[in-house]
């Protein structure tokens, strides 16, 4: 069992069922303690914790050391998933990472006070049915503030081979990111992982988590913890029972620039050993 204890929070919540609102992307290493020279991943598109739902389309994924120097490692895409396979040029840390990903864009209208989704010409869609299924739409006034919203995604992991690093390898200090304060390959049960939540490499207070635990499709029922960074952006969670954790995030458009208009998710794929 996971309990989250988070830095001047009230305790997080527990529920008995995963939410399959939105999906999240992922990077799962399928070595987190490779003991030969290279990584095997897969990354996805999930709405049920890492069960592939959707490759993610993008050209390369990049493996940066505790030097902060990247690899490059191009992925194979297939309908449901990307692997991706790469050398590690040395022993220690490494972070697997997406970057920021642009996933898509949609238009937004504001009608009386409230942002919706423009979907094809004449207003605001309706749940994704065909034109002439959709329910009668409000006119949009003439004068209505519209916004294109670009939706950005990013996905971490992080493996040592053989001995971990000292150092943990650099964020890249751009968008939604979560620095680890503990290492990531020296989580155990019953131990601490600390951590603090960053945009732009700086910290997030007040942000919202959620984190889910691999292999609960086999289980009587799914667990999904969540909490929120303290004023300083950090958050502490410790785990009780070894298992492979994702932590994810998110930041809604509006929280940011107004003249860049983007919304941001961001999940952390963790291993916790026995």
């Amino acid at each position: 069992m996971l309990k989250p204890v988070l830095s001047g929070l009230a305790v997080a919540v527990l529920f008995a069922a995963v939410s399959a609102e939105a999906r999240t992307s992922y990077i799962l290493p399928y070595n987190f303690a490779p003991t030969e020279a290279y990584v095997t991943a897969e990354a996805a598109t999930s709405e049920n914790v890492f069960t592939p739902e959707g490759a993610l389309k993008i050209d390369n994924f990049r493996i940066i050391d505790d030097k902060g120097a990247a690899t490059d490692a191009k992925g194979t895409q297939f309908k449901e998933v990307t692997l991706f396979e790469s050398a590690l040029p040395h022993e220690g840390t490494f972070r697997l990472t997406t970057g920021n990903v642009e996933m898509r864009s949609m238009q937004m209208v504001e009608v009386d006070g409230k942002w919706r989704p423009v979907r094809g010409p004449g207003g605001p869609g309706a749940g994704g049915q065909p034109p002439a299924q959709q329910p009668q739409q409000p006119a949009i006034p003439a004068d209505a503030k519209t916004v294109t919203v670009k939706s950005m995604s990013r996905a971490d992991s992080y493996i040592s081979l053989k001995k971990p690093s000292d150092a943990l390898p650099p964020l890249e200090g751009k968008g939604l990111e979560v620095a680890p304060a503990s290492h990531p390959s020296r989580l155990f049960a019953g131990g601490a992982f600390d951590f603090a939540v960053v945009f732009d490499g700086k910290p997030l207070p007040e942000a919202d988590f959620k984190i889910e635990r691999g292999g609960d499709q086999y289980r009587d029922a799914s667990y999904v913890y969540t909490g929120a960074t303290g004023a300083d952006g950090k958050a502490q969670v410790t785990f009780d029972t070894p298992g492979v954790y994702v932590i994810e995030l998110s930041r809604k458009w509006q929280d940011g620039d107004q003249a860049d208009p983007r919304s941001w998710s961001y999940s952390l794929t963790l291993e916790v050993a026995p």
